[in-house]
């Protein structure tokens, strides 16, 4: 980067110069061109997208990956727990996409994660003073009104929804 002469009356002259391609002998830099007489250039950039790696640069070597430990993301919405692992990110275990509703059919999609789809058929709404309940846009309807009548005039009949029908003995004619 400097224009090098040897004049018998004045020695050596070094006259700067610029614009130049040269090398810097740094492997951490990119483009180097000579400025004012020195030769420097931009940065490299190590970045090889992986989660799992230190990302930095030698300038003997360039750019260095080593492998990094800790907790990743794997991209796969069906997967939790994720870990680094020889600079790779390993999937962890599947996400249960159990909503303990059975009128929804349980799945999972590796972008959206956990899908819900509504199912038809029977099913028991908890109360135990209706019968023939049945799945709708996925929640449980109830179904008929059970009929608690024992068809004996000497009982009060109802019905309780956690333990169904009672006949309760009563007094009079």
């Amino acid at each position: 980067c400097t224009n090098d002469s040897c004049f018998p009356s004045q020695g050596c002259i070094n006259a700067p110069t610029s614009g130049g391609a040269c090398d810097d002998g740094n492997a951490c830099t990119d483009e180097d061109v000579c400025a004012a007489g020195s030769c420097g250039g931009s940065d490299v950039t190590c970045d090889d997208g992986e989660v799992c790696t230190q990302d930095s640069c030698s300038p003997d070597e360039g750019c260095v990956f080593l492998p990094a430990l800790g907790a990743c993301d794997d991209g796969d919405a069906c997967t939790e727990n994720d870990i680094c692992a020889n600079g790779t990110c390993l999937s962890g275990a599947d996400v249960s996409c159990d909503d303990g509703n059975v009128c929804t059919a349980d799945s999972c999609d590796t972008v959206e994660g956990c899908v819900y789809s509504p199912v038809e058929g029977l099913c028991d709404d908890g109360d135990a003073c209706t019968e023939n309940d049945i799945c709708s846009g996925g929640n449980c309807l109830a179904g008929d009104t059970i009929d608690c009548d024992d068809d004996n005039i000497c009982t009060a009949d109802s019905c309780d929804a956690d333990t169904g029908c009672t006949s309760i003995p009563v007094d009079g004619p």
